[in-house]
């Protein structure tokens, strides 16, 4: 067996370790100090469903944790736990050009499989929506178009499809088409405050 079979088995155990059901959720924008419980959460996504993401495992696991550190310094990512564990995670970035900067993009939604059906994965896509409003005219999310689930969540807060990119993505000898999304938030706040 390889080590980085492996490593991914031993991430997958480590990350969902507990039930839960009837447990409360709570929501916050993570910092530097989560950056240990967000880089095996990450892991632990990209693992289990590497064909959804841009990122792969290979890439992510060779990564010191300074950097995921530097990511949650330098980003936007919010965390959803479960009995004080990290177990769901949404990002927003906007791009560095000037006349792109009126967009956002919704990014590296998981939730680990213990916490699914709390509606966690729903209430960390709400956080970022809300975050955006202001900010961006628009929020863009792209989504594997197998997975029918986050797909129908998007959809559901009202994104809209605006196009599918073919083979947008290689992974495990396949290619995997990527449905183009997008939500209009109206005009994002002036420098100085006030809508333009």
């Amino acid at each position: 067996m390889s080590s980085l079979a492996s490593s991914k088995r031993k991430s997958l155990r480590s990350v969902d370790p507990l039930p839960a059901a009837g447990r409360a959720v709570t929501l916050r924008l993570l910092g530097p100090a989560d950056a240990a419980s967000y880089q095996a959460l990450r892991l632990d996504g990209l693992a289990r469903h590497g064909c959804e993401f841009a990122a792969s495992y290979e890439e992510e696991a060779g990564l010191p944790l300074a950097a995921f550190e530097q990511r949650l310094a330098s980003g936007t990512v919010f965390g959803g736990f479960v009995a004080g564990h990290l177990v769901g995670v949404a990002g927003f970035r906007q791009p560095p050009e000037a006349k792109k900067r009126h967009k956002g993009v919704l990014w590296g939604v998981y939730v680990a499989p213990s916490a699914r059906r709390l509606g966690l994965g729903r209430a960390l896509v709400r956080a970022v929506i809300e975050h955006a409003r202001g900010r961006v005219l628009q929020l863009h999310a792209t989504v594997a178009s197998l997975n029918t689930a986050a797909r129908a969540l998007y959809l559901a807060e009202g994104f809209r499809p605006y196009g599918c990119e073919p083979q947008a993505l290689h992974h495990g000898g396949r290619y995997y088409d990527q449905d183009l999304l997008l939500l209009p938030l109206g005009a994002p706040a002036a420098p100085g405050g006030a809508a333009e």
